[in-house]
Order: structure tokens, then C-alpha cells, then sequence
């Protein structure tokens, strides 16, 4: 600076020049001593902790444990608080907020890309730096390390696209929420603690967060594949695979009509055929604790079993409409079974045996081991996909546990598909021998179903509303056999084919159409839980819960049943098998 020309050369001229700044910073500095906690110390970490320990007004106190814990502690408060000068603090002070992209520049460019950083229509509806890396109370000062976590980040996302009315101002659909955790990889992240699976940031990124139908986004169509193949992710994944809305079924369901009418079609199915089996085992109950005859194992016990298949089926109405206590309920209906079982055993102690009794073969050693197999497999697969379909329940979570956690369950669930799919293909070999055998006569067929079995049905159907006044006699198989049968044979292709899709996702996602890994999904999941229904209540009430067979027909593992079971069950088998011994004898006779 060039001074005037009257200031040259006067040293009082150049004392004031000088003066002047120097008395001005000297005096600034002894104001600010003066204002501060301590007067003659600098605005220090523990000069502000002072005051902001214990709290001041409506500003929160601060921890500085979780500072000293976290990736800030050797920050300082004016690291962040860059405006902080002094003591009182002024109004412009107060009015400057923390700049994280100071020390994180990238970050914050990203995020001012992203969705996240548009115009709130309500305050607060965007999430800021705060939002998502601040603890849970959301206090600032308590910021954790989030990278990596997967569970931390989901529960962020999901507190805020789970708010219906904070995402109905931007069009956001909350159903994203449920739907994510309702997939594997959100049962498997959230409820199993398999932290390898992608989680919200891994798909949609955790800064530049974009809407799926912008171009750039990582969800976007052209990007989606990239997005799910990348390292240790699905390797080899095609557009087909990643838009295939495995991870967001909900939202795929309501863009798609034909998964809609998918999920339809085996809901009212499940609805229908279980309200049907239930209708027709409270039927035959009924029968057995009114009729004029009592039932093999007594009125009293029938009374029992009667019990706990209405308080079955109560559990089963309760689920179906989301009561929490439906898991109570059937566990009533499964002591009260129990106490059947015992009212049994002690009733066996007090009567003697019958007399030995002639047996009839009813199963071959092929049949029984094939019925053996897939009885095991069965069982295996359910208490090995239960836990996964219904997740949020926590006595299923435990079973998880006792059978070796996630992993082992997953290698458990597959060995026996893999021994079940076995038995499917020997047993339809082993239907083709015998029609070979016998010559190739449909006669060898006898599970089809006959005009008899219809008219069985609707007589027995009359006969259980008193307005017939005896069963239908039954030859070798009667109806609900024949239904229990077909049940297991239709359901099989739908069980093998959408698991083996569900098993290798990324080879039959490419190839089907985008739709094709949720069909298998819906498929899979909803067939296994109509034929588990089917098998608890409709098999195992006919073949063991029946109170004429109670507490179980021998026949599954020894392949017989003596005279007085097939005189009760199979009269017109037992009066063609006796009448064939009859008409050998006599050709034996006139031999001679």
C-alpha cells in the first residue's frame, strides 16, 4: 500500500500506521479471554466440554466417551466446529453448521447427486450426513464407523422408506421395506446373522443413492446386471436375473400381473383345500364320538383327538389372519394330543391283546422303503424351510440353531430334495415295471381314480350328515387314499422344478423370463406350505389320528394289516382275496 504523501517521513505518522492493527488484534484477544471459561486460556477441548458436558438449554450434552470412541477423537471440537471462536458464542456462531465434506469431499459430492439431497416438502424428510452416520438417539457426537456393517445401514434405510407417510409425499412405495425382508437376503442379514449377503447400500450404493428408472442408477436396467455380478456377489448374472425382483417380490408382484394371479391361484388353493380336509376330518369325527358304533380306540379317546384338531384348525384360522397367538394355540392342540397318547397307553395296559390274527400283505419292501424315503425327506425339508419362510418367527429362528445354523440347514434342505427327487423318478420307474409286468394292463394302475370313488364319496359324504345309513364299502384303495396320492404326485414336478431354479438362481434367471426366479419362488414356497398343511392334517389323521387307527397303523414299516383292519377298512379287497384262495384251493383240489 502506497501511503499519502503528507505521512512520509513523520514518525508519528508511521507510529499510528502500525499502532492502529496491532491495538485492534490486542484488543480482540482480550475479549475473547475475557468471554472464555478461563480468562488467559485458549478455546480448548476441555474449556467447551465445560459448559456442553452436562448439556445447555435444548442442546444435548455431549458424550465425549463416544467421541474418544469413534473416528473423530482427534478431530477436536473446532476440527468440526471450525466456527467456534469464542466464548459466549455469537449469533453467527451459532447459526454455522458442521461441514463434513471438509474431510470427506467425495462423499459429499455424491450424496448432492443423489435422491437424498432434493428438496424437503416437510423438514427433516431427507436424510442428511447426521441421519445416517449419527447413534440411534441421533446424537452427532456418538458418529460409528457404518461401512461394512450391513445391518446398521438396512435399519437406517429401513426406518425411513418403512415411514408411509413421509414416502407417500415423494411416491415412494414403503412396500420395499417388507419386501426386502422378506427375501433370502434379508432373512439371511437380519434374522440369521449371515452378514455376507447384500444389503440395501450394496444394490442402490450408500451416497449417490438414485431411483432405479434414472439413468446411472446401479439398479437401473442397464447397470442391474454389473450391479449383481460384481465380486462376491452372482457371478455371471444377465440383465434377466438382476431385474428378476427376488430381493422385492412385493413390488415386482404388483407390476406383474401374472406373478399377481400366480399368488392368487395358491392362495384361494391352500384356503380351499384346507378348509376342505379340516371340513371333511370334522365330519368323520363327528361320526366317530356320535355314531351308534364307537370307534377301535374308544369315545373317549375320540373326544380327545376331536379336541385338538378343532383347536389345530382355530391356530391355523388365527395365522392365517396374523394373530400373534396362533403358535400358543396349537401348542394346546398338541397336548391335548398328547394327552390321547397317554390316556391310550394306559388303556392298553388295562385290556389284554387281541388274539393273533390272520395279516395280509398290503405293502412290498420296494413300496415301504420308497414311502420310508419320502417320509425323511419330507420332514427334513420342513424343518428346514419353515424356519426360512416364516423367519420373523423366533421358536422357528431356534431351530435353525440346533440344526448347525444357516449354513448346515441349507446343505441339510438339499440333500433330502436331492433323496426325494430320487424317490419321485424310482417310483415312477417302479409304476412302468409293474405295468409291464402285468401286461401292460390299466388294470396295474390302481391309484386312478373310478366312478366309484365318486360315488363313494358322495355316499359317504351323506352317510356322515345322517342321511345314509352306512359307509361305502372299499376295495384295495378307497378315495382319500387315492386324493392323498395324487396330492404328493401333482405337487412333485412344482416342488422339483422351482427348487432346482431357487438352487441355481443365476443359470435359470438368465435363461427364463425376468418374472421366472419369482414364480419359482412364489411356487415353491406356497406348494410346500399346502402340502406340509395337507400331510399334518388330512395324511396323518387317515393313516394314524383316526380313532380306528389311533396311535398309529403299523402298516407303513411292517406292510401288513390283520383280518379285523381289513374287514373294518377293505372289505371288498378282503372278500376278492379270499375268494381267489378259494377258487386256488378248489383248482388245486380237482388236479388230483
Amino acid at each position: 500500500m502506497r501511503l499519502p504523501r503528507w505521512m512520509m517521513g513523520r514518525p508519528g505518522a508511521w507510529a499510528l500506521v502500525v499502532a492502529a492493527p496491532l491495538a485492534t488484534l490486542i484488543g480482540a484477544t482480550a475479549l475473547g479471554q475475557s468471554e472464555s471459561p478461563s480468562t488467559g486460556e485458549a478455546l480448548t477441548d476441555a474449556k467447551c466440554l465445560e459448559c456442553h458436558e452436562t448439556g445447555m438449554g435444548a442442546h444435548r450434552a455431549v458424550n465425549a466417551k463416544a467421541i474418544a470412541a469413534g473416528p473423530h477423537k482427534d478431530n477436536g471440537c473446532t476440527g468440526c466446529h471450525t466456527e467456534m471462536t469464542a466464548a459466549p458464542h455469537t449469533d453467527p456462531m451459532k447459526a454455522a453448521r458442521v461441514d463434513c465434506g471438509m474431510c470427506h469431499p467425495d462423499q459429499q459430492a455424491a450424496y448432492a447427486s443423489s435422491v437424498h439431497a432434493r428438496k424437503d416438502k416437510t423438514r427433516g424428510d431427507h436424510p442428511t450426513c447426521i441421519t445416517c452416520h449419527a447413534g440411534t438417539n441421533g446424537d452427532p457426537h456418538t458418529v460409528a464407523r457404518t461401512k461394512g456393517d450391513r445391518v446398521h445401514a438396512t435399519e437406517i434405510c429401513s426406518r425411513c422408506h418403512g415411514d408411509a407417510s413421509r414416502m407417500a409425499r415423494y411416491g415412494v412405495d414403503t412396500d420395499a421395506v417388507p419386501s426386502y425382508k422378506e427375501s433370502f437376503h434379508g432373512k439371511a442379514l437380519l434374522r440369521f446373522g449371515n452378514k455376507k449377503v447384500a444389503g440395501c447400500v450394496d444394490c442402490h450404493s450408500n451416497h449417490a443413492v438414485m431411483g432405479h428408472a434414472e439413468a446411472g442408477s446401479p439398479t437401473h436396467r442397464d447397470a442391474a446386471a454389473a450391479t449383481c455380478g460384481k465380486a462376491g456377489c452372482h457371478a455371471g448374472a444377465k440383465v434377466n436375473f438382476a431385474v428378476s425382483g427376488a430381493n422385492h417380490l412385493r413390488l415386482k408382484v404388483k407390476k406383474s400381473a401374472g406373478l399377481h394371479y400366480e399368488e392368487l391361484f395358491f392362495k384361494w388353493l391352500t384356503i380351499g383345500t384346507v378348509v376342505f380336509l379340516m371340513g371333511g376330518i370334522g365330519l368323520d369325527l363327528r361320526q366317530k364320538v356320535f355314531g351308534k358304533t364307537p370307534p377301535r380306540s374308544g369315545r373317549p379317546i375320540a373326544v380327545m383327538i376331536s379336541a385338538s384338531f378343532l383347536t389345530l384348525a382355530t391356530s391355523l384360522a388365527m395365522a392365517f389372519f396374523g394373530n400373534d397367538r396362533a403358535g400358543l394355540v396349537a401348542a394346546v392342540a398338541l397336548g391335548v394330543m398328547a394327552l390321547a397318547f397317554v390316556t391310550n397307553a394306559a388303556r392298553s395296559r388295562r385290556t389284554p391283546g387281541p388274539a393273533t390274527e390272520r395279516t395280509f400283505l398290503r405293502l412290498s419292501v420296494a413300496q415301504r422303503v420308497q414311502h420310508i424315503c419320502l417320509a425323511l425327506s419330507f420332514t427334513a425339508l420342513v424343518l428346514t424351510g419353515l424356519p426360512l419362510r416364516f423367519a420373523e418367527t423366533s421358536w422357528l429362528n431356534q431351530l435353525y440353531a440346533l440344526l448347525g445354523g444357516m449354513a448346515v440347514a441349507r446343505i441339510i434342505h438339499r440333500v433330502a430334495a436331492v433323496v426325494m427327487m430320487a424317490t419321485w423318478v424310482w417310483h415312477t420307474a417302479y409304476l412302468f415295471y409293474r405295468w409291464k409286468k402285468s401286461g401292460f394292463k390299466l388294470s396295474s394302475w390302481t391309484m386312478f381314480p373310478t366312478w366309484k370313488d365318486l360315488s363313494d364319496f358322495v355316499q359317504v359324504t351323506m352317510y356322515y350328515l345322517g342321511l345314509w345309513k352306512e359307509a361305502p364299502k372299499y376295495a384295495r384303495f378307497q378315495f382319500k387314499e387315492k386324493f392323498d396320492y395324487f396330492a404328493v404326485y401333482w405337487g412333485m414336478p412344482i416342488m422339483v422344478f422351482s427348487g432346482l431354479v431357487l438352487w441355481f438362481p443365476v443359470y435359470y434367471g438368465n435363461l427364463l423370463p425376468e418374472a421366472g426366479i419369482s414364480a419359482a419362488y412364489i411356487a415353491h414356497s406356497d406348494e410346500a406350505i399346502l402340502a406340509f398343511l395337507a400331510i399334518l392334517t388330512w395324511h396323518l389323521y387317515n393313516a394314524h389320528f383316526n380313532p380306528d387307527s389311533f396311535p398309529m397303523a403299523k402298516t407303513f414299516y411292517t406292510g401288513l394289516k390283520t383280518e379285523s383292519e381289513m374287514r373294518h377298512e377293505h372289505p371288498l379287497e378282503l372278500a376278492h382275496i379270499e375268494a381267489a384262495a378259494q377258487t386256488t384251493d378248489a383248482q388245486g383240489e380237482a388236479k388230483p
